[in-house]
This record gives structure tokens, sequence and C-alpha cells, in this order.
């Protein structure tokens, strides 16, 4: 592992969630799915260390397989199911998402929080549909703008994820891949700030003296602030949503 993905997963990799997020979202998410098997069978993509993992597990009385690419987030997510008391309803698989290949109509949910665009909002979608049984359930978190002409340092901010769009946008897209859309909904500040800024805050605070000269260090925490202080200024023009939709 390169000195500077160290470092990166010292503040980004230590946090109680990977993104924004919350256990009350993942529940009010999980709210919309009806229908569901007594023990349905649900794929965690792009788990990071577990929160909605063991939340998933804790609500659904059913099996999760949780996939993520990063062995410590594998370690995370089979702690945090352990200490829930859950972790014998928990498979874990290290694999980048790219590579998963189950059989046809093997799940009968489908989760993402906060990972989907690893995939690409689109592409995802279209490579986790053939997995999911027919009116099964996918629901993923997504970025996307809340109202047009963006300052030029959220732009900036974004310009590596150009899949950046609106509700309608990623309800279209949804449409298009012969999904049912049956809910969604923004997340506020707080799910960004509870549990992913503000501890990212207090790692930064932590490493500051640390890393002082290290230029690799010092430029992931540089990162790491401004992409909270942008986000502090100009929480109104972005934000997560969920989007759950069924097969």
């Amino acid at each position: 592992m390169s000195s500077e993905m160290d470092e990166f997963l010292q503040i980004y990799g230590t946090l109680p969630r990977a993104g924004p997020g919350s256990n009350a979202l993942t529940r009010r998410a999980f709210d919309i799915l009806t229908d569901l098997p007594e023990s349905p069978r649900i794929l965690d993509v792009g788990c990071g260390p577990g929160m909605q993992t063991v939340e998933l597990l804790k609500m659904s009385n059913g099996s999760v397989v949780a996939v993520d690419f990063l062995p410590e987030m594998i370690a995370r997510a089979e702690a945090a199911a352990e200490r829930a008391g859950v972790a014998d309803r928990l498979v874990t698989l290290q694999q980048d998402m790219h590579e998963m290949d189950f059989p046809e109509s093997s799940f009968d949910v489908i989760w993402s929080e906060g990972a989907i665009y690893i995939l690409g909002f689109e592409a995802g979608l279209r490579k986790v549909k053939k997995y999911v049984k027919p009116g099964g359930y996918v629901a993923v978190s997504e970025a996307m703008w809340l109202k047009p002409d963006p300052s030029p340092e959220v732009v900036s901010l974004w310009e590596e994820y150009p899949e950046i769009d609106s509700i309608d946008a990623k309800l279209d897209v949804i449409k298009r891949l012969g999904y049912e859309a049956v809910g969604h909904f923004v997340f506020p500040p707080s799910a960004w700030l509870e549990a992913y800024y503000e501890p990212m805050e207090r790692r930064i605070a932590d490493k500051e003296t640390e890393w002082r000269g290290n230029e690799k260090a010092e430029a992931v925490l540089q990162a790491a602030k401004n992409e909270i202080s942008v986000f502090r200024q100009y929480s109104d023009y972005y934000s997560y949503a969920f989007f759950v939709m069924r097969n």
C-alpha cells in the first residue's frame, strides 16, 4: 500500500461511516421495502466499516453478503457485526465491486450506501439488476445537485464525479433501466456531519502535528479540510439522496 493511501485510510478509513448517512436514514429507506420474505437475502455493495450492514441485519432478520475492496473495511464490518450479535448471518467478501459475480436472481435486496459511484450510478444499477430477484429491491444513496449554478468551489469539488445530477435525471436513469422507482429522499446536513465530517475534523486535528513536513500526508489533510469547508459553505447546493427501486 502506498504511503499516500495509508494516510488517506488513517483519516477516511477510521470514521464511523465511509460516507454521509445515518442509521435513521438506513431505517427510513428500509421501511420503503414491502413484501419482503421473512429472512431476506441482502447484498451490501461497498459495505465500508459496516454501520449500515449491521443495521440491515438487525432490521431484516435476514442474511447479508457484504462486499468491500479494502481488508480494513471488511475487518471493521465483521467486528461491528460481532459486537451487535449478528455475525452469524453475515458473509463478507473482500473484492473489487467491478469483479462481483453472483448467480442471477440471488438476492431479495441489493443495498449500496455512498458506494455505487465507484461503478457509476447507471453502470452500477445495470450491473446489479441481474442479481436481484424479480420483484426484489435495489436501494442506493447517490450524490446530487439540489439547485442549479453551483459556485466554482463546488464544481471543483465534484469534478471527479461527472455523474452528479438532479433527482429527476437519476429517476430517468432508474426508469430507463427497467426499474420501478418506489421512493426517494434527500439527506439532511446532519447526515454529513455527525458520523462523517465531525469525526473527520477530530482525526485531522489528531494528525496535523504528527504529519507536519510530510508533503503527501499534508495534501491528504488539506483535501479533507477543503471538502468539509466547501460543504459547510454550500450544503444547500448538493447532498446525497436515497433511491429505492424495484426490479
